[in-house]
């Protein structure tokens, strides 16, 4: 069995992925179908393509099939906001303190953290408490909230920048344009990988504050937040949160503990 049995073997495996997870197409005619934003591609990340097989096993309890698109995290939060779309992917708790059409669906998904990321090794930070009282100049990225409000309790007045995109964070530590950027550690670090930067001098550090994150309905589905926050407590009983993990590193290739 050589490369070539390999290389088969292994595309195989994502077709078949994708096809299960991923599927946009052949609805049943008689089920709800609802469209998702995420601001992260399941087609490229271990956790999101873990995620997307997990909600949409969900929605399929209770007769809806997901679709999605990927977006901008400002541009998820318009669409949601104008009813454009029905369900968000991942928020942290209080993202629907600004945005009144947004429902939490109270059962947690998973714990994540934010990170940043730097040129300056001298910059050392644990957590977003750590950046009271420095004259850092800090982006984030415009959209992820509650990130944005968190920042703003803790940095300097005059010295906290909202960015549209990761790519220009990053640019702009290179250029020295700014001294911290704040995302998620894993979104930073396959960013600085697509982009060639590894030999850039650019340091990401995780915070270690935990952020819990949850689905988020549109308004006009409200009545579905108790039953969906139902149905993932039950999969979670069921042990599926881990079998759906274990499932997807194996086409991810990832060893378990990875």
């Amino acid at each position: 069995f050589g490369l070539d049995f390999f290389l088969f073997n292994f595309v195989s495996q994502l077709k078949s992925l994708f096809l299960s997870i991923f599927s946009h197409s052949e609805n049943a005619p008689d089920r709800t179908v609802f469209t998702m934003a995420y601001t992260a591609d399941p087609a490229q990340s271990l956790t999101m393509a873990w995620y997307h097989k997990l909600i949409s096993e969900a929605f399929g309890r209770l007769g809806i099939t997901l679709e999605y698109g990927v977006y901008p995290p400002l541009r998820a939060t318009t669409l949601l906001t104008t009813g454009k779309i029905d369900v968000e992917g991942l928020r942290a708790a209080g993202y629907e303190d600004d945005n009144p059409n947004a429902v939490i669906v109270r059962e947690s998904i998973l714990t994540t953290k934010y990170g940043m990321a730097t040129i300056n090794p001298e910059i050392q930070l644990d957590r977003l408490s750590d950046l009271e009282g420095k004259s850092y100049r800090v982006e984030y990225l415009r959209g992820v909230e509650p990130l944005g409000d968190m920042l703003n309790d803790v940095v300097s007045e005059g010295y906290l920048f909202a960015i549209t995109s990761p790519e220009q964070g990053l640019h702009k530590l290179l250029a020295g344009r700014s001294d911290v950027f704040i995302d998620f550690p894993g979104r930073i670090s396959a960013l600085i990988e697509s982009l060639d930067l590894s030999l850039a001098g650019i340091h990401v550090n995780e915070f270690e504050d935990d952020i819990v994150v949850y689905p988020v309905l549109h308004r006009r589905h409200a009545d579905l937040a108790q039953p969906l926050q139902q149905v993932l407590s039950e999969m979670k009983a069921q042990g599926l949160f881990e079998q759906y993990m274990e499932e997807t590193r194996k086409v991810f290739l990832l060893p378990p503990d990875q």
